[in-house]
């Protein structure tokens, strides 16, 4: 008979690790990144929908605020007193339904920010054409197809399981369990290519072209002006692109901190789809459970901190806030 290896860390360590990573940090930073993103559809109310941008901000922190509540909610399943079989359905089973919810807003989220890094890109490439191109209109529906047509990512897990009864012996009950239908590890196996492949790296291609493009061309543009004379940049036409050079920077950020932020975990998702041994229930389990409990972290952070990149870079946005909260002031 074979023994079984050891774990490369203790399992206490790393049960600990994910308890203070997910229950403590992430609920405090989630519940702050609720609170924010309500602020920004508020701010972006009182300026008004008359630059699709604002649309489209809206619609991620509304994304946002779908990731972070469901996020929180399976952070609370790490609670040690609620045990295995204290729910109706089995508590480690629940986590699996509600973390497909999260994955879809966190894959919708990346999705709004890459349309909006298009967006601007098109705004610095066709200065003179975005407005013809990308009415609110189309930024309206745009956003809204992303929410209905990633919707679809709920689809294959949710088609390949079903809830059933389930006797836990050592427990005397009977609760609900998840069983996977026969076709269940086909139909996974095949919508992982696109869920956990082509949809998350080509939203990250698109974020980094978008953003490189955005750069490169912003520079070219700078070395334009500083060969113009002083008196052209003094005048009034200057103004303008300068506005609208600070917003293309703005969103440009959004789009680098997205990247950096959410990237971790497609490329942990990857791996452990790869390496069995890295799966949740693979040899190497302590090292995923911790590289997981951080990835979910930074994705946790960063719906949670536009606020602060839209206060510091956005002189409209500023205003408003400023403006709404002189309000509970008076």
């Amino acid at each position: 008979m074979t023994e079984l290896a050891a774990p490369i860390i203790d399992p206490f360590i790393a049960n600990t690790f994910r308890i203070v990573c997910l229950l403590f940090v992430a609920e405090v930073v989630g519940v702050c990144g609720i609170m924010t993103n309500v602020i920004n559809i508020l701010v972006f109310r009182g300026q008004g929908y008359q630059d699709g941008v604002n649309i489209t901000l809206t619609a991620l922190a509304v994304s946002d605020i779908g990731a972070l509540i469901s996020q929180q909610i399976y952070n609370l399943l790490l609670i040690p007193m609620i045990q295995e079989t204290d729910l109706v359905i089995l508590k480690s089973h629940l986590g699996v339904l509600v973390i497909y919810v999260n994955e879809y807003f966190v894959r919708v989220s990346s999705l709004v920010t890459s349309f909006a890094s298009v967006e601007r890109c098109v705004c610095v490439v066709m200065p003179l054409k975005v407005k013809s191109i990308i009415t609110r209109k189309v930024v309206f529906t745009v956003n809204v197809t992303i929410f209905l047509v990633l919707s679809l990512y709920l689809f294959p897990p949710y088609f390949s399981i079903y809830l059933g009864l389930k006797i836990i012996p050592g427990w005397n009950r009977t609760v609900l369990s998840i069983f996977y239908q026969s076709y269940g590890e086909s139909v996974l196996r095949l919508s992982y290519n696109f869920t956990d492949l082509l949809l998350p790296y080509g939203t990250f291609l698109i974020l980094i072209l978008s953003s490189a493009t955005i750069f490169f061309q912003l520079k070219a543009k700078a070395k334009w002006r500083h060969s113009i004379s002083s008196e052209s940049l003094q005048s009034g036409k200057s103004v303008a692109p300068f506005k609208e050079r600070k917003s293309v920077v703005m969103l440009m950020t959004v789009s680098i901190v997205c990247v950096l932020l959410v990237l971790p975990k497609s490329l942990m998702l990857t791996v452990g789809g790869v390496v069995r041994e890295m799966k949740m229930d693979g040899a190497y389990k302590d090292i995923t459970t911790i590289v997981y409990s951080f990835t979910s972290l930074l994705e946790t952070i960063n719906s949670s901190i536009t606020i602060f990149i839209y206060y510091r870079m956005s002189t409209k946005y500023r205003t408003e806030f400023q403006k709404f909260f002189s309000v509970f002031k008076k």
